[in-house]
This record gives C-alpha cells, sequence and structure tokens, in this order.
C-alpha cells in the first residue's frame, strides 16, 4: 500500500447523477495496530467503540493519524476530495473492514471519519459518534420510534440532520450487514440535478424560487431533541435549498414542523413542496442500488439525499457517522417551544 490517495481510491465508474463506484486497498496490518493503539491511547482500551463520543481534539488526532496511518489518511483525504469536485456520493462495494470484528470496525471508521473531519455527536444525551442503524423493535412497538435508523419501513429520500441549524457536509454509512432478503436498497438523488430539473419547467422554477427564500419549520425527532422526550417540541427554520447546504429536505420532519407551526403551512408552500416531491419521486433521476455487507458509501450531505427500501430482515445492520467540515453555512435559527424552556 501507497500514501497516494489515488491509489488508495480508484474509480471504477460513474453510476450516474454524481455517483461513482470506487475500490479500495486493505488497510495493511501495521496501520491498523497503530490506529487501534492511538485510539486505545486516547479514549481507553476497554472502551467500547458504540460509545466514542467527541472530545474537541479531533484536529490534533488527525495529526497523530495522518503520521501513523499515511494509507487511511490519503483514503480519507481522496474520499474528501472526490465529494468536493467530481462527486456528491463515493460507492466502496467491499472496504475490506469485514475481517474484524464489530468493535474494531466501529473504531476504524472513526478514523477515516476524522480524516475527512470532525466526527459530530448524534444525539444530544449519549452524544454517540458511530450511531447503529438497526430495528429497534421496543421503540417500534411503543410507537417512540422517531427517525428513520429505528425502523424497518420505507425511509424517503432526505439529508441527514436537516432539522438542525448545520448540517454536517459529510456521512459516512457502512454495511456490517446487508439485509438478508433483499430488501433496504438504497436510493441517492443529486442535488444539483433536482435543481436543474425544476429549473426546466415554469412550476419547477417557481417551486425553486420559493423553497429558495421561504424558511420552513423542520421539526427535530423526539431522539435528538435536548431532553429525548416524545412531546419535546423543538424546530429549525431553514429554506429547502440554499448555498450551504446546496438543499435540506425530509418530508417528515417538515410535515410535523409545519403541523407544529401551523401559520408556515400555506397553499403555496404546500404547491412547492409537492412539486418538489413530484420530482423526487421520478424513477428515471433517481439511482437505485443494493448494497451488500462490508460496502461503504461516504455522501456530501449538503449535495446528496439518499432514501431506503423497506426490509424484512431484523438482522439487518449499518453503522452511521456524520462527520463536519467546520465551515459556514446559512443561518438557520432553531425555535424551541415554551414547555422545553422550561425544562
Amino acid at each position: 500500500m501507497t500514501a497516494s490517495g489515488a491509489t488508495m481510491l480508484t474509480h471504477v465508474h460513474d453510476l450516474g447523477f454524481r455517483t461513482g463506484e470506487f475500490t479500495v486497498e486493505p488497510l495493511a496490518d501495521a496501520e491498523t495496530a497503530r490506529v487501534l493503539a492511538i485510539l486505545a491511547a486516547r479514549h481507553g482500551a476497554e472502551t467500547d467503540a458504540a460509545a466514542l463520543v467527541p472530545d474537541g481534539r479531533e484536529a490534533e488526532l488527525r495529526g497523530e493519524l495522518a503520521e501513523a496511518a499515511p494509507g487511511l489518511s490519503a483514503l480519507a483525504t481522496a474520499i474528501r476530495d472526490r465529494l468536493e469536485t467530481s462527486h456528491s456520493g463515493v460507492l466502496i462495494r467491499r472496504a475490506h473492514l469485514g475481517r474484524h470484528d464489530l468493535d474494531t470496525r466501529r473504531r476504524l471508521l472513526y478514523a477515516l471519519a476524522v480524516g475527512i473531519g470532525a466526527p459530530t455527536a448524534t444525539d444530544r444525551i449519549d452524544r454517540k459518534v458511530v450511531w447503529d442503524i438497526k430495528l429497534r423493535p421496543e421503540l417500534v412497538r411503543s410507537g417512540a420510534a422517531s427517525t428513520f435508523s429505528e425502523h424497518a419501513d420505507e425511509a424517503d429520500f432526505h439529508t441527514d440532520t436537516q432539522y438542525f441549524p448545520t448540517p454536517e457536509r459529510y456521512m459516512l454509512l457502512y454495511f456490517a450487514r446487508a439485509a438478508a432478503c433483499g430488501g433496504g436498497r438504497s436510493s441517492l438523488r443529486d442535488a444539483r440535478c433536482v435543481r436543474a430539473a425544476l429549473a426546466g419547467s415554469d412550476e419547477g422554477r417557481w417551486a425553486l424560487d420559493l423553497l429558495s427564500r421561504t424558511a420552513l419549520p423542520f421539526r427535530i425527532p423526539a431522539t435528538f431533541t435536548r431532553t429525548g422526550s416524545r412531546d419535546a417540541v423543538e424546530v429549525t427554520f431553514a429554506t429547502v435549498f440554499g448555498d450551504r447546504p446546496l438543499i435540506r429536505f425530509r418530508t417528515d420532519t417538515l410535515r410535523r414542523g409545519l403541523a407544529a407551526r401551523p401559520e408556515h403551512d400555506t397553499p403555496e408552500v404546500r404547491r412547492a413542496l409537492a412539486i418538489l416531491q413530484a420530482e423526487l419521486d421520478n424513477p428515471a433521476r433517481r439511482l437505485e442500488t443494493f448494497l451488500e455487507s462490508d460496502s461503504l458509501l461516504a455522501m456530501n450531505n449538503h449535495e446528496a439525499l439518499h432514501g431506503r427500501g423497506a426490509f424484512a430482515d431484523p438482522d439487518r445492520h449499518a453503522l452511521r457517522i456524520r462527520i463536519d467540515d467546520g465551515a459556514p453555512q446559512d443561518g438557520a435559527p432553531q425555535d424551541i417551544g415554551p414547555q422545553d424552556h422550561a425544562r
């Protein structure tokens, strides 16, 4: 293995809509050992990798990892460069992590994420960086499953953390175990392609204009509110289209946000969102693929929307890490309900 990003990340072909398929070489055993040793020294050898949290020293850690694992660092740089230039999605069919136990895979993915930027806490209570996307039957039965990562139903096209003021720039999605039933197929749309398609008609241009200048309320799922309470009402106001992010969108958080702030639920807004949804649902302009176990999908979360088909296999398991790049974004103020101020 060399430290060249071009060697580490090899372009195979484009899948369409600014998503490309790539191959990588296995991380050398010596580099793997050094990465694990550095993380153990920082977080403790006995720390469960599922409980890793941000410590505010990611830049320092990035430097240590670059010196100890130049191959991994080069891969991180190559992925980030692709996501900032030619692609909004980088798909690696075989990440060569499957030979490791799940805890080690979590640590190596975390190290890769640190090379790309600053991994963030998924939730505000436990502050986990590596988030498990798997069916949580107890939450589904109680009606408390408030996010796509907790149930097995279809997940419509969305960007991640569109309900927070500053959505992370990048996201890693690693499939520890694909659905044996063949379900859970992944779908991708590119924001540039969506905007271009809308600009091709009068009604599309009208919707694009309205959704670019009208801030709408996105309701934060209960799991990710400050208290984690099911009755917490927290929303973030933002436009669907902007400069940075280029797009933020999720149907259910918008629907619930508009229900919580009905003064913003106007006929014009409904019409514009319906026009956008019709474009997103166009089967001719979407990429759909099945991601096998040990595959890795890296996305520019400011430019790519992703979705998922329903699945029946309760053992389907993916790992997700969101990554901040530290750059300024469009303003998006939060609105916290009176009951939350009181807590």
